[in-house]
């Protein structure tokens, strides 16, 4: 088969592949799949690959190549062009996920740690610090809620009890049969007393 016959060959396969074929699309596939995550593998940073599998990258840049506006879909004058563009759909994409996953403290990749480390020839859980207070800390911030509470009387105590356990300003009205304005009253008050204090 001479270069032209190849050509023509190419063509024809892309134009049915994004017509919507789908013995063009699957031909399509085969031929230029591979070589896709080959890409991908190559471009995709280490601290990624924990987070994705390649094939997530690969399934991006195949959706972005047929279902991209079809306006400007570009031509490709031979296979070359079309590995080129792919080239540069794989390099967008890992790039932005790169940055994504970068571009805030809570996403930084680098702050991420092994739930397991070493320990002689096994692997041991890592000591993960719980995010519940201790129980000194419980105790003192009890201690500071009596104080702070001193002087309200038991309707206002019960309030800011309820609402120290979780509940909503609608919730606490509800349980206490006071509307909803007097307990975000008693709240507010509250909250200028315990910001006043040092």
């Amino acid at each position: 088969m001479d270069r032209d016959d190849a050509g023509e060959k190419f063509h024809e396969l892309m134009s049915r592949a994004r017509a919507g074929d789908p013995e063009a699309v699957r031909d399509f596939l085969g031929r230029f799949e591979r070589e896709v995550r080959v890409m991908v593998r190559a471009r995709l940073p280490k601290r990624l690959r924990t987070r994705f599998d390649s094939g997530d990258f690969v399934q991006a840049v195949w959706q972005s190549f047929f279902t991209g506006p079809s306006g400007s879909a570009p031509e490709f004058e031979n296979e070359e062009h079309l590995r080129g563009f792919l080239r540069g759909v794989v390099r967008n994409k890992v790039g932005e996920e790169h940055r994504r996953q970068t571009r805030t403290a809570r996403r930084d990749l680098a702050r991420e740690e092994p739930l397991y480390v070493a320990r002689g020839n096994h692997e041991v859980a890592r000591e993960v610090p719980s995010p519940d207070p201790s129980p000194s800390e419980n105790v003192q911030a009890d201690d500071r809620f009596e104080q702070l509470m001193a002087g309200f009387g038991a309707r206002e105590v019960r309030v800011l009890a309820l609402r120290r356990q979780g509940l909503t300003y609608a919730e606490v009205a509800e349980r206490t049969g006071m509307h909803e304005r007097s307990v975000r009253r008693i709240i507010d008050l509250f909250r200028l007393r315990l910001e006043s204090r040092p």
